[in-house]
């Protein structure tokens, strides 16, 4: 059965989520979020913000019960967990948000894309917030921000979910060792 893995980083809800609408009107999704060990030692983490993403995490996963799905919480580097993810069962294709994020977030994503181009995966990645990553000049921010934002909402068709054997929810989530408040 092919399907697509929905990668949720920082956009971590159903309403309105471009990434979960696109991968679900070409089939069946695996909604799918990894706990880096290396995005929680950076300096600009702290245990509240992982309590946070915890706490979202949970609601994400009970909405996503409601509709008969789940959240894979994996926890590693991105790029090996998602290659363990598609050796365990092969995916169509890589979906998430455009992240603008710190350094760390920046250069996981230039190794995800690599990874995804080495192996013939195509990853699509789909605006977020009206910010623009790539742009070769600045002069067409501005009207793309604007059709962003004047864009409809998201509205995801009927969800169809890829069953995995092995299902990790958020439940398994341990803060990492040394982030402070």
């Amino acid at each position: 059965m092919t399907y697509r893995v929905v990668w949720f980083k920082r956009d971590l809800r159903l309403h309105d989520h471009a990434a979960l609408t696109h991968a679900a009107a070409l089939g069946p999704v695996l909604c799918l979020f990894i706990v880096e060990p290396g995005l929680w030692a950076q300096p600009d983490a702290a245990l509240q913000h992982f309590e946070f993403v915890r706490e979202s995490l949970n609601e994400l996963h009970d909405e996503l019960q409601a509709l008969g799905g789940s959240l894979q919480v994996r926890e590693g580097p991105a790029v090996q967990v998602l290659a363990a993810l598609h050796a365990q069962a092969p995916f169509a294709e890589l979906v998430s948000h455009e992240e603008t994020g710190n350094a760390f977030t920046y250069e996981r994503d230039l190794q995800v894309g690599a990874w995804c181009r080495s192996i013939g995966l195509p990853w699509t990645e789909l605006p977020q917030f009206g910010v623009v990553r790539r742009l070769k000049s600045r002069n067409t921010w501005q009207a793309r921000w604007e059709a962003h934002m004047a864009a409809p909402q998201a509205v995801w068709p009927a969800l169809t979910f890829f069953p995995m054997a092995e299902s990790r929810g958020p439940e398994c989530m341990r803060a990492p060792p040394g982030l402070q408040h």
